[in-house]
């Protein structure tokens, strides 16, 4: 019954990376779009031609491919369909001009929103150039990449596990470290390859990720991995970690109950949740978890999110609970709060 539930939680989350990944094309579009008029198929097979031959496309036309390929998945098929044109991108990636390495970075990303086999076929062809890329001195190349490896690992393990194989998750691992921009999107990568991964994403990377939390805020991002790699068979918080998953907790309890509004997942609560109950599972966290929601007062809380809230939560708040009454040493205070 408990491994149906923990594969039960796991599917939910993937279905929202998938979302995620979807939404990501879209407000890449808005941020990034600068043209006006209506690109033809025609026109995308053209610049994928010219694609083949060295500065047989300008720097215009590799914005313009980036952003026609959001349009429709049938672009992506187009250029993908087109012999030498990813290793076209793939030589504008590795080359000198930093303007023609965002471009081209920017085109395999918005590829790499495409299906397993487009991704498979990226990630042996683009891998190994955009994980070097992570080291860039250009935060938008950087940044970018991350992106694109985060969207190929999100259509399947498969284009994940070949990444990963290449040095993918290590350097983002690293990359975690060196300003918000970049963690923010390593954070986005990391996040699809743990949930493609499963159980196959490595440990090692796993105590890399724990090990940079401490320094990390909780948001919805770091939530969402965080709870990804809880389930993870070799997961394992120490006991600063799990007091800082706590006041995380706490804090975004008291927001979520004064400021949230929506019917889904609207903040990083859920997932904190989530987190507690799969780290609730050994009676010494059990009961450490316990002690710190009676001292923090955050019952009343819980009161009041199973009573009013949108139902994604409250579940997220039922397993926790349910947890902390199957392995606490007094579980009394759950039966009076569900009284």
């Amino acid at each position: 019954m408990e491994e149906e539930s923990v594969r039960v939680i796991r599917e939910t989350t993937r279905n929202l990376l998938k979302v995620n990944r979807q939404v990501h094309k879209h407000e890449l579009a808005d941020v990034q779009r600068s043209i006006e008029t209506r690109i033809t198929p025609v026109t995308v097979a053209d610049i994928a031609n010219r694609l083949k031959n060295k500065t047989a496309v300008s720097l215009s036309e590799l914005h313009t491919l980036k952003n026609i390929l959001i349009e429709d998945e049938k672009n992506i098929n187009i250029v993908l369909s087109s012999h030498g044109s990813l290793r076209g991108l793939v030589r504008e990636l590795s080359g000198q001009d930093v303007r023609r390495q965002c471009a081209a970075a920017g085109c395999i990303c918005n590829l790499a929103l495409g299906d397993s086999k487009a991704c498979t076929a990226i990630a042996k062809a683009a891998g190994p150039y955009l994980v070097m890329a992570l080291d860039n001195l250009s935060t938008e190349l950087a940044v970018t990449c991350a992106w694109a490896l985060g969207n190929a690992a999100g259509a399947g393990g498969r284009a994940g596990a070949a990444l990963c194989a290449g040095g993918a998750c290590a350097r983002l691992c690293a990359a975690r470290a060196r300003g918000p921009e970049r963690r923010a999107a390593a954070q986005y990568a990391l996040l699809h390859f743990a949930t493609q991964m499963r159980d196959e994403f490595s440990k090692e990377y796993i105590e890399q990720i724990i090990e940079a939390y401490p320094k990390l805020d909780l948001d919805m991002t770091s939530s969402q991995l965080l709870f990804t790699i809880s389930c993870h068979e070799e997961f394992n918080l120490h006991h600063d970690m799990v007091l800082k998953l706590l006041d995380a907790t706490a804090v975004s309890t008291e927001k979520h109950i004064n400021a949230c509004t929506g019917t889904e997942i609207c903040c990083s609560l859920t997932y904190l949740l989530r987190t507690l109950a799969n780290v609730s599972v050994t009676k010494v966290n059990c009961d450490f978890v316990v002690h710190y929601l009676i001292q923090k007062q955050l019952l009343v809380y819980f009161n009041r999110i199973l009573a009013n809230d949108n139902s994604t939560v409250k579940e997220s708040l039922l397993w926790l609970l349910g947890n902390l009454f199957n392995f606490c040493s007094d579980n009394g205070f759950i039966k009076e709060l569900l009284s």
